[in-house]
């Protein structure tokens, strides 16, 4: 075989090691297609920007190492190749640009407000400050962080012995190793994933969703401030039920009979904390660490004896959702 000859076998071998690698790339965006539903928008662009950033990596691969030939009414000679990589070394170079493009993407497309590796920190936030921004909040320990106005989406992970208030977030909450914490939120869905110990006082316009959870208790939505019934209507939430509502219709992933879950409790009405007012919200927003007295308050709620029959009966609505897959049930890490 003469080098012409060499040169296009060579690039054809390219094309189909990159052609396979575009195959999988597709299919990974049908799967994500599928469950883009379950996401929050910020999760879902992002994603959706990684596959992109993956697909334009490869053609950027395939342009460098063989570039599809363009018409000529010339006869030009082929110009020199370099030997061809093996296979391995391919797959590896496509898949380093796209990485590096991607995380590059995600760096540069949040544009909302981070509070990341703090310990004994408080944060306060008021009305107007945040702006409907999205909120992360990762790697806190022993912080108390005081939002007391309208943002996006909220992303958690990793928080220890935290207290988290936030007045209204018009998106999703998206909770993950949570240990000893306190909350108190309004959200249009929640999630909460591999937690332990954690106390939410909830409004939801859906059923909470927990995964890998054990010893969390449920409670009322109970904080007031000035501007709280404005921010509420203004991010789509409704009005405050402290009875009963959707935040009563817990769905554990991990718990599939109709027995109702070991995994969680809803706090008994005599057992509730005091609401919190404005003038309480700032003073609490003073001192860390906080002192979470909610955790040792909600402690008899594992003692079954303690609890009126009504914790232990299952809401029809989360027996539905439970049935459904558990893989459903995932978020991608963000």
């Amino acid at each position: 075989m003469d080098a012409g000859g060499e040169i296009e076998a060579a690039e054809a071998q390219i094309h189909e090691v990159l052609d396979a690698v575009l195959a999988k790339v597709q299919a990974l965006e049908a799967s994500f297609t599928r469950s883009a539903h379950i996401l929050p928008a910020y999760d879902v662009q992002t994603y959706r920007a990684a596959l992109k950033a993956i697909s334009g990596g490869i053609a950027a691969k395939r342009e460098l190492l063989a570039p599809r030939k363009k018409f000529s009414f010339k006869n030009r000679k082929a110009p020199a190749v370099a030997a061809t990589p093996e296979e391995p070394t391919l797959s590896s170079a496509a898949g380093g640009s796209s990485a590096a493009v991607a995380s590059s993407f995600v760096g540069d497309v949040f544009n909302g407000e981070r509070f990341e590796e703090l310990r004994g920190v408080t944060v306060f936030r008021g009305p107007g400050e945040l702006q409907g921004r999205d909120v992360q909040l990762r790697d806190l320990e022993g912080c108390r962080i005081v939002l007391l106005d309208m943002i996006g989406a909220l992303h958690v992970r990793n928080l220890r012995r935290c207290e988290v208030i936030v007045g209204a977030v018009s998106s999703s909450a998206l909770m993950h190793h949570c240990h000893e914490c306190v909350f108190t939120l309004a959200a249009k869905q929640l999630r909460l994933h591999d937690s332990d110990q954690v106390a939410l006082h909830l409004h939801t316009l859906s059923g909470p969703v927990i995964e890998h959870c054990k010893r969390i208790v449920f409670a009322p939505f109970d904080i007031s401030w000035p501007e709280r019934e404005g921010q509420l209507k203004s991010s789509g939430l409704g009005t405050i039920n402290m009875t009963g509502g959707p935040w009563t219709e817990v769905q554990d992933f991990n718990w599939l009979k109709r027995q109702a879950s070991p995994n969680w409790r809803q706090v008994p009405e005599e057992l509730r904390r005091p609401g919190l007012g404005a003038p309480e919200l700032r003073t609490s927003a003073g001192a860390a660490p906080p002192k979470l007295p909610e955790l040792e308050r909600y402690k008899s709620c594992w003692d079954t004896g303690k609890l009126p029959t009504e914790a232990f009966t299952p809401q029809p609505a989360a027996l539905k959702a439970a049935a459904a897959p558990v893989e459903d049930a995932h978020d991608d890490e963000f």
